[in-house]
This record gives structure tokens, sequence and C-alpha cells, in this order.
């Protein structure tokens, strides 16, 4: 029983080990033959993303960093023992690495006689001029700066999956409408007349429509190569997606859509916390003026060949450092402080700009993609009677050849407003449709 509560201990201090590493990503596990949603395609790309993997690092890193930051607040405790043989003419002191004991050679000391000491030192710093809460400051505000890259990277990882999952979607519609276009142009060539010197052009017309299904079908695994590229995957896997490829227009306001890319863009947050650290930093190059005020507490037990001599002091100590570089360090801090606030105006504007981008491209395909729509409907309805239409072989293969360019071309409206939608949603920071 006791063997297995100790087993039972290792295993719970192993996981509080990795804890830190597993809460910044959503874990996710499918089988293989079931399709996969964009949902879930972003979060296997969000669990294998190298990048993103790297980046949460940073930020549990962070965080051990600021709770060393915070054990400054703690006072410094030591303990040392040891035994010494020596043979000395005068005094002499242990460095402190030994204990920092002072041994005054006795008259009647031997070389088999040894010199012992078991102490303990504590110190703590009750005045650091504001140097130890800026150092905890700093700290935290690198945590925070290390989350908002994560998270940007995250937005990126996010959108390039997005990228991946729309383009083989997109592929795989367009694969069925030029595999239908094609089915339903052989049948009605074979219910129309035509003379055998026509049946060349129309063989030529045909292979054109066959030529543009092997032509989809390659770009087809081009996709399956990026998107499995995208998600991390091995290259000889095999990926089956699934999921609503449908023109949705959606209705913004770009002020409002502007003022959140304000709020929610982690690269700003990251500037505005790099901000807040160089303004620590300016503090932290004045605090060095300051003095530092320590509490010291020392007990020691020694003596030679036994431990019967007792000493103990408290020392209440004040030291002032002096330096010569209080003011070059001032300046080039604040130099930094003021090359943070024009990277973030910098950041700002370049926002501002590729939000209004992405709206404008919103716009664009939202109403183009419409157009595209009404043009597709039409000719779908039409279709249906151009087999008793009484047309002629090379024209009945012209009007397929139409409806499977206008249909390919609504699906690339399609998929382009949807990129674009995606990409106004990274501008932003946050999902638009919320």
């Amino acid at each position: 029983m006791p063997k297995k509560t100790a087993l039972l201990a290792i295993a719970l201090v192993f996981c509080a080990a990795l804890a830190p590493a597993q809460r910044y990503r959503i874990k996710y596990s499918y089988d293989d033959k079931d399709p996969i949603s964009l949902e879930n395609a972003i979060r296997l790309a969000l669990e294998n993303n190298y990048g993103l993997l790297l980046t949460e690092q940073d930020v549990v890193i962070a965080e051990q960093r600021l709770k060393e930051a915070k054990l400054l607040y703690l006072p410094q405790v030591s303990v040392n023992a040891g035994a010494t043989a020596y043979n000395l003419d005068s005094p002499t002191v242990l460095p402190d690495s030994l204990g920092l004991r002072f041994i005054n050679p006795s008259a009647g000391h031997q070389r088999e006689d040894l010199f012992y000491g078991v102490g303990l030192l504590a110190t703590q710093n009750i005045y650091t001029g504001g140097r130890t809460s800026s150092t905890v400051s700093l700290a935290n505000a690198a945590l925070k700066e290390a989350m908002s890259r994560y998270e940007a990277v995250k937005s990126s990882v996010i959108f390039n999956t997005k990228q991946a999952f729309l383009e083989y979607l997109f592929l795989q519609n367009k694969e069925s409408v030029i595999k239908e276009t094609a089915r339903r142009a052989r049948e009605a060539i074979s219910k129309s007349k035509s003379k055998k010197w026509e049946r060349v052009l129309i063989d030529a017309d045909m292979a054109g429509l066959e030529s543009e299904v092997s032509k989809v079908e390659e770009a087809l695994n081009a996709a399956h190569l990026k998107l499995l590229s995208a998600l991390n995957k091995e290259l000889n896997s095999k990926v089956f997606v699934s999921g609503e490829f449908d023109f949705s227009p959606i209705d913004v306001d770009l002020a409002k859509i502007t003022m959140w890319a304000m709020e929610f863009r982690p690269e700003l947050k990251s500037a505005l916390y790099k901000l807040e650290m160089d303004n620590i930093a300016v503090k932290l190059s004045l605090a060095k003026r300051y003095p530092d005020i320590i509490l010291g507490f020392g007990y020691d037990r020694l003596g030679e060949n036994n431990i019967n001599d007792e000493n103990m002091h408290f020392t209440l100590a004040l030291k002032l450092p002096i330096g010569y570089d209080y003011a070059t360090q001032l300046r080039q801090k604040k130099a930094e402080q003021r090359q943070t606030v024009l990277r973030r105006a910098a950041i700002e504007d370049a926002i501002r700009l590729q939000v209004r981008t992405a709206y404008n491209n919103v716009m664009y395909w939202q109403k183009e993609t419409a157009a595209r729509r009404i043009t597709w409907d039409g000719i779908k309805k039409e279709l249906n009677g151009v087999a008793q239409s009484g047309l002629d072989s090379a024209d009945i293969i012209k009007i397929f050849e139409y409806y499977y360019k206008t249909g390919a071309g609504y699906l690339e409206g399609i998929k382009q407003h949807m990129l674009a939608v995606a990409e106004l949603e990274l501008a932003v920071g946050q999902d638009i449709r919320d």
C-alpha cells in the first residue's frame, strides 16, 4: 500500500509539472476515417503547430520568471556546515563559500584536530528603493506580453487553417460541378442528332471538359497536401473534410470593428505591454540611486573538535550603491521607451489599414458573389430543356461549357467571400459574427 501511494504521488507531481504547458491549447483527437469539420481542423492545427508550441513555452518560461521574481520578497536563507583541517601561523578567515569563519590557531593545536562549524544565515531586504516591486512588475508585464504573442501566433494559425480548409472544400465542390457538367453534356449529346463530320468537333470539345476534370482533381490533390501541412499531419495521411460551403452575407459597421481591433488585436496588446516594460525599466534605472536597507541574522555553533561555542548576531545595514552609469542607463531606457511608443503608433496605423482593406474586400465579394449567384440560379433553371431544344451538338457543348464556367465562378465567389470574412476576423482579432 505505501508503494502505491508513492507511485500516485510521483504521478501527481509529474502531471503538475506538465500542467502549465497544456492549458494554453485545446487537445483534440479524431478518427481518420471520419470527415473533419472546420472547427475540428482548427483544433487539430492548434494542437500540432510547431510555432504555436514554441510560443507556448515562452509563456511557461515567463510564468516561472514571475514566480522567481516574487521570491525576492522572501528572506535569503543559507545553512552551512564544515570541518577544517589547518596548520596556521596566524589567524585566518575562511572564504564566504566555506562559511566565512574566523580561525585562531591555539598553542596546543595538533594536526589531527579539526575545526568544526555549523551555522545559519538569513538576510531580508526591508527597503530596496522599489527595485524588488519593479522587478516583479516587469516579470508580470513580460508574461502578459508573451501571452499576447501567443494569441497573435494562434490567430495566424487559425487563419492559415481556414485558408487551406476552404480551398480544399471549394475544389471538392468544383469537382462535383465539372463532373456533373461532363455527365449531363454526354447525356444531352447522345440524344441530339449530328453529322459524322461534326463528331470530330464534338469529341474535341468533350475532351476539353474531361481535361478540366483532370485539372480540378490535380488541384484537389495539391490542396489536400496543403491542408495536411496546415494540420501538421503526415503527408501520406488522408483527410476527409465536411462543412457548409455557401454564400452567407454579413452586416458589419466599419467604425465598430475598427474599435474592436484596437481592443482585441494581440499585436497591439503586446506593444502596450512592451511599453509598460519600458516604463518599468526606466523606473528601475532611477531606483538604482536609492539605498538598500537590509536586516540580517546569523547563528553559529563552532569549535575545535567540538561545537560548544555559540555565536549569534542581528544586523541592520544600509547599503548605498555608487555608480557612474546612472545617467547613461537612464537615457538608454528612455530612448527604448520612445522607440516602443513609435512602434505602437505604427502598429495602430497598420491595424486600421488592415481592417479597412479587409472590410472593402468583404464588401466587394459580397456584392460580386450575390450577382454571380443570380446568374448561376438562372442558368440552372434554363439548362433542363437543352436536350429537347433542337440545338445541334456543338451548341449544346458550348452551353454546358458556359454552365460550368458560371458555376465555377460562383463557387470561386463563395470561397473568396469566406476568405475575406476570415481575413477581416484576423484583422479585428475576434469573430465578427458574434
